[in-house]
């Protein structure tokens, strides 16, 4: 044993053992933002589905594609922006905003 570290081991336990509570933690605090996302999600597909807020399904139509960054997820969504049934006007540009 060293005479200058004698308490290394059991700090370094120590440190340990706060990050996988600092692990733990963290995994909680994201199931819970991740439940949050799912549940606000089936709040706006009900509305959308139910046509209870006026101009939602044409701004979700119109936005949602913009708002996809990724290829995929533009596929994953395709369907959903098909079953809006929104038919935008196009402008003189071409652009789809009058």
């Amino acid at each position: 044993m060293s005479l200058l570290g004698g308490n290394d081991l059991k700090e370094q336990q120590k440190i340990n053992e706060l990050e996988l509570k600092i692990n733990r933690e963290k995994q909680k605090l994201d199931k819970k933002q991740t439940r949050q996302k799912i549940l606000l999600g089936a709040f706006f597909v009900d509305a959308l589905e139910n046509g209870s807020v006026q101009g939602l399904r044409e701004y979700t139509a119109k936005n949602l594609p913009k708002y996809l960054t990724r290829e995929t997820d533009r596929e994953l969504l395709k369907g959903v922006v098909e079953n809006l049934e929104y038919t935008m006007p196009i402008d003189n540009n071409g652009d789809g905003v009058s």
